[in-house]
């Protein structure tokens, strides 16, 4: 899988069948953002919206990322109200 990062804080993941987008803190991922043509799923420290897309454990820091892997936070803002509209739950 190609790892990108976007942003300073936001990371996406393109697996060639779909884009994990990743906001993290310091070296912790807090939400991702999963997109598979038009299947949207997501995941926080809370749970998630599907069971079988979980929020990915490992450090930002193991990831290959580099400056051509950034999005902003608001790309990643918009990404996430989305999926999270598109899965039935309010945009928290």
């Amino acid at each position: 899988i190609p790892l990108r990062l976007v942003g300073s804080e936001m990371c996406i993941r393109d697996s060639g069948k779909g884009n994990v987008l990743m906001e993290a803190r310091g070296d912790r991922i807090v939400r991702q953002v999963e997109i598979y043509g038009s299947k949207l799923v997501w995941a926080d420290e809370n749970g998630q919206s599907d069971d079988r897309f979980m929020l990915a454990d490992q450090p930002v820091s193991f990831l290959d990322f580099d400056s051509d892997d950034e999005i902003s936070a608001r790309e990643f803002e918009i990404a996430w109200k989305k999926a999270r509209e598109a899965t039935g739950y309010p945009s928290a």
